[in-house]
């Protein structure tokens, strides 16, 4: 056979396989770029949620109520979606309907979780005034769920409820006796305790340690050097009259509590109250 029937042969067989595989890059190529746009969108869209959602509960000295924090959380939905309905405004897509393209929001808390979503509505009786229909699909913000489990086992029944660290907080009925108790949990194993040393990881936890410091800016606009205490996630500084203050939302607010000045046993006090708290429940 000649080269030049050779070579159409080769065409024939090459160009329709060419041909395949260019559509098919060219799909790939388009659908990646689709979903690079969504992701952006997306991640603009959860900017914004979690962007309204600090910024609310930072200028509300209410923030820790439960339905302050609904308010809050639901603000904050409603910046996601119209977040949304901005992104893909070109697309002719509103809040309505993009609600149906998101299963669920969900907002992580210290020990527990809301989530907002689709639900049916169930009407038990039809009454005047009322605006909703049975059965109808609304969305909404579901009741506050905690990271809790129940275990009951041989008498036992209780209930533990977790959070995003180590501290758990167990409730209910042990070994006959009624029982509510809170604390961190640790790995005894990578602790020591020999009476007031304690060392964790190979690394000696000191029973006194100097305060830290921090740079603020008060409310008169100085700044300076302040030491503090840090407890229940508070810092608490110390003022040059002798005074202790927190900071919430801007406004120094002082309390009458007095504290060391000088010495600070949180971390000692930590592993300490762990230790005893983890022997407690595990033995």
């Amino acid at each position: 056979m000649s080269l030049d029937k050779l070579a159409i042969i080769f065409f024939i067989i090459i160009l329709p396989i060419a041909l395949v595989l260019n559509v098919y890059t060219n799909g790939q190529l388009e659908t990646l770029n689709l979903q690079m746009s969504y992701d952006e969108k997306l991640k603009s869209a959860t900017y914004d949620a979690v962007k309204a959602f600090q910024l609310n509960t930072l200028n509300n000295s209410a923030s820790d109520l439960a339905n302050s924090k609904i308010q809050d959380i639901e603000a904050s939905v409603n910046a996601f979606f119209n977040s949304m309905s901005t992104n893909f405004n070109v697309s002719g897509y509103n809040t309505d309907s993009l609600q149906e393209y998101v299963p669920a929001l969900v907002y992580t808390m210290y020990d527990g979780y809301y989530i907002y979503s689709s639900y049916t509505n169930r009407l038990t009786s039809e009454e005047e005034g009322i605006t909703y229909k049975n059965d109808q699909k609304l969305y909404g913000l579901k009741p506050y769920i905690y990271y809790s489990c129940r275990y009951k086992y041989s008498g036992n029944d209780f209930v533990i409820t977790y959070s995003l660290d180590n501290y758990i907080t167990i409730q209910g009925v042990i070994k006959g006796n009624w029982v509510y108790d809170s604390g961190y949990i640790i790995d005894k194993s990578k602790l020591q305790v020999v009476g007031d040393n304690i060392t964790y990881r190979g690394c000696q936890i000191p029973k006194n340690e100097q305060l830290l410091t921090e740079n603020i800016i008060r409310q008169d606009g100085t700044n300076g050097e302040y030491k503090y205490h840090k407890i229940n996630g508070v810092k608490y500084y110390l003022d040059g009259d002798g005074r202790w203050f927190s900071i919430l939302n801007g406004e120094e607010i002082y309390t009458s509590y007095q504290f060391d000045k000088n010495i600070d046993t949180s971390a000692y006090d930590y592993y300490k109250d762990a230790y005893d708290f983890t022997s407690k429940v595990t033995r």
